[in-house]
């Protein structure tokens, strides 16, 4: 279906009935909306309007033939392909009308039924426009799109398109590039926003990478702080092996301080090895269950001994046991 013409139709005679001649309702086209039917009727063209259609109305019976015409407003484009500097790429020049019936006879007379046509010919009529791209490669797009707009517009402005019986607007004027350059530009771009998303993937993971070795540097409490944030272990798993090695440790300075004290290193040395187990162990290791002493009395050493915290407040010890000591 064209525009603004959607359909041309001949008329057979309307048959004679009983009361009078009437054309039969099969005989016209239907009728979109926002269209009119133009009888030819005694040599001329009439507009029927937008009334309903009587059938029995003369110049629906008299009429030859009837035009369906559009009187909506429509937008019509037209496409032109100007050559560039290459022989194998070329700009199309896509231009946009505003087209409107202004009176639907004068259209039916002349039968237009392909204005967008009409205008892509009244466009070449301009030799210039053909001849833009001539000095551009195809990779110039912006460039040519800033001539043809300033060309079509100033011809269109100069020359404007003349349809009988229609009015006409320029609306717009595009230039685009080939499909393979289309193509081309848009694999490119896709291929640099690859690059980029994997350049910052590589940054974040590396940033990720040094948070997570300076947490295991800084040891073990870190590290476990750093798998309980990220939901790999819970708070009690990492209480569990605290716990379990925390009794490793006092289990092994147990063992260390019972084998000093079966080696006779305390023999001469003035620390008493019982507190020393207690209090470095915790372990409660005495032989023998002691009395406690009260808070206000001091605790009782064998002679010669002493604690700990009492050794550290004096110089170094007067005594250190030579290899055959402690073998």
């Amino acid at each position: 279906m064209g525009y603004p013409v959607l359909l041309e139709k001949t008329l057979p005679p309307a048959p004679r009935r009983l009361l009078g001649r009437r054309r039969n309702v099969t005989d016209l086209p239907p009728l979109p909306p926002g269209a009119v039917y133009v009888f030819k009727f005694d040599g001329h063209q009439r507009l029927y309007g937008d009334r309903h259609i009587d059938y029995g109305d003369e110049i629906v019976v008299d009429a030859v033939a009837v035009s369906v015409v559009q009187r909506r407003t429509a937008t019509l484009t037209s496409q032109l392909p100007i050559p560039s500097i290459s022989a194998a790429d070329e700009f199309t020049v896509v231009t946009t009308f505003r087209c409107q019936v202004l009176a639907p006879e004068v259209v039916a007379e002349t039968g237009l039924t392909d204005l967008a046509t009409v205008l892509t010919n009244h466009l070449w009529q301009d030799r210039e426009l053909k001849n833009l791209g001539l000095d551009y490669r195809i990779d110039d797009i912006n460039d040519v799109r800033r001539l043809v707009d300033a060309r079509i517009t100033a011809y269109c402005t100069l020359v404007p398109p003349s349809v009988p019986g229609m009015a006409i607007e320029l609306t717009s004027v595009m230039a685009h590039p080939s499909a393979d350059l289309r193509d081309h530009g848009r694999k490119l771009r896709d291929k640099q926003w690859d690059q980029q998303l994997g350049r910052l993937d590589v940054a974040w993971q590396n940033e990720d990478v040094e948070r997570v070795a300076s947490f295991l540097s800084a040891g073990p409490t870190y590290a476990d702080a750093l798998g309980v944030s990220r939901n790999e272990i819970n708070v009690g798993q990492v209480a569990e092996r605290m716990h379990d090695a925390e009794a490793l440790r006092r289990q092994q300075l147990n063992e260390t301080l019972q084998e000093m004290v079966k080696r006779g290193f305390f023999d001469r040395v003035s620390i008493d090895p019982v507190r020393l187990m207690d209090e470095v162990v915790g372990l409660g290791a005495a032989a023998e269950p002691r009395s406690v002493p009260a808070a206000d009395e001091p605790a009782s050493l064998p002679h010669g001994r002493r604690s700990v915290s009492q050794l550290s407040e004096d110089a170094e010890p007067d005594f250190i046991p030579n290899e055959a000591d402690i073998d």
